[in-house]
């Protein structure tokens, strides 16, 4: 409790799950917390960039993309360790696409060339990848979401994402 009042539910929940790494015990560390926590501000950061280049409620269309790719093989990923009840490996997954390939990369790179695909793109990734974090973050990925100005919304909690 003393974590969640510090860092939030969510990031607390990210350190536990970040530190669950199959059947050996577990060394706990209060850095991985921190971690989620700093994961968390980036899934905000990355959300209200994305929020700014729509203009009107859209439904997220997949667009055909390198990102996207990546996006369809990442969920592979995760669906396959989720599967394997490996929620650790999972959670490394999603947060290594949407850290590195989705933020630092193609964010960065559509500031630099601002188009309606290459925001369509942003979207639609957003979208899903706060689908497949939810489990993971849930609080702040449905408060993003309920934000999102799509075309039939329903609760994140019931959405699919395969």
């Amino acid at each position: 409790l003393d974590l969640i009042e510090k860092y939030g539910a969510d990031a607390t929940r990210f350190g536990i799950i970040w530190q669950t790494m199959g059947t050996q015990d577990m060394k706990w560390s209060e850095e991985h917390v921190v971690a989620g926590k700093k994961f968390a501000n980036k899934i905000w950061n990355a959300s209200r960039f994305v929020l700014k280049q729509i203009d009107s409620p859209i439904s997220p269309i997949s667009p055909i993309s390198p990102i996207v790719r990546q996006l369809e093989a990442t969920k592979k990923s995760i669906d396959n360790h989720l599967s394997n009840y490996e929620f650790g490996q999972a959670l490394h997954e999603i947060y290594d696409f949407f850290w590195h390939e989705y933020c630092d990369k193609y964010l960065e790179e559509a500031k630099k060339q601002p188009s309606e695909e290459t925001n369509a793109t942003l979207f639609y990734v957003l979208v899903e990848s706060l689908k497949i974090l939810h489990p993971f973050m849930p609080f702040l990925t449905e408060e993003i979401y309920q934000k999102l100005p799509l075309v039939d919304k329903k609760l994140l909690l019931v959405e699919s994402w395969e």
